[in-house]
């Protein structure tokens, strides 16, 4: 159950259904736009699926009740609102190990969770070894840096700048294939950030990174710690 398909949240869900069916499992998704029919509810409530796993606070209070035993939930980030931050402590504390986080500050705050990275889709994201010659952005309303700024940096190096607004994710490869440079500085309540483990798995080799997300292991990343299948596996041996 997941808040939206577009975006980091719809991101995770394609790669683990794509890899629990290839295991065999069968998926069902539902987003928040579905749990919003009372029928969509009473069927995912009543169901007689095996796990539900939720991703975030919002989705795991959508389930009666929050103590299911096949109930599992995931954290993308820390809520950046007061109120919703608190909501979040409060179902990651009744969650315990039956939760799960994609980052080193999630797990800190949530100690009992475990620790699962996200991963990236290598069939959707690699170097198409073509001529990289721009600064790439992605323009995100929670992105630190802005519009203006990352043209100011354009100019002063020298690259044409080139702004990702609204691509669909299977052209986001042609996107990061052409860029020789590759900026994304999330803000401090982000769990992860996607964007750069595509870009590196893209082939670009200049990313500039922030601490936030899992920023301040970037220098050391390797991409094959950061696959779905690890992903899976570490979510299969706790639901088992």
């Amino acid at each position: 159950m997941i808040i939206r398909w577009q975006g980091g949240h719809g991101t995770v869900a394609r790669g683990l259904k794509k890899e629990l069916e290839k295991r065999g499992h069968e998926v069902h998704v539902a987003s928040k736009e579905h749990i919003h029919s009372i029928r969509e509810w009473i069927k995912i409530n009543g169901s007689g699926f095996d796990i539900i796993y939720t991703f975030d606070w919002s989705m795991a209070l959508r389930i009666y009740p929050l103590f299911n035993k096949k109930h599992y939930c995931l954290f993308h980030g820390h809520n950046p609102t007061q109120p919703g931050k608190f909501i979040q402590t409060l179902v990651g504390m009744w969650m315990g190990k039956k939760l799960f986080v994609v980052g080193d500050t999630l797990k800190e705050r949530f100690p009992k969770s475990t620790l699962v990275y996200n991963g990236v889709d290598f069939e959707t994201f690699y170097d198409l070894k073509k001529e990289r010659k721009y600064l790439g952005w992605i323009e995100r309303d929670y992105d630190l840096i802005t519009k203006s700024k990352i043209l100011d940096i354009a100019k002063t190096s020298k690259l044409p700048v080139l702004i990702a607004n609204h691509i669909p994710y299977d052209k986001m490869n042609e996107f990061y294939n052409k860029c020789k440079v590759f900026v994304s500085l999330p803000p401090d309540y982000s769990g992860f950030n996607l964007a750069w483990l595509e870009a590196m798995a893209a082939g670009v080799k200049n990313i500039v990174v922030n601490e936030n997300g899992i920023g301040k292991r970037f220098a050391i990343l390797d991409l094959k710690d950061f696959t779905w299948k690890n992903n899976v596996d570490k979510l299969l041996e706790v639901w088992q």
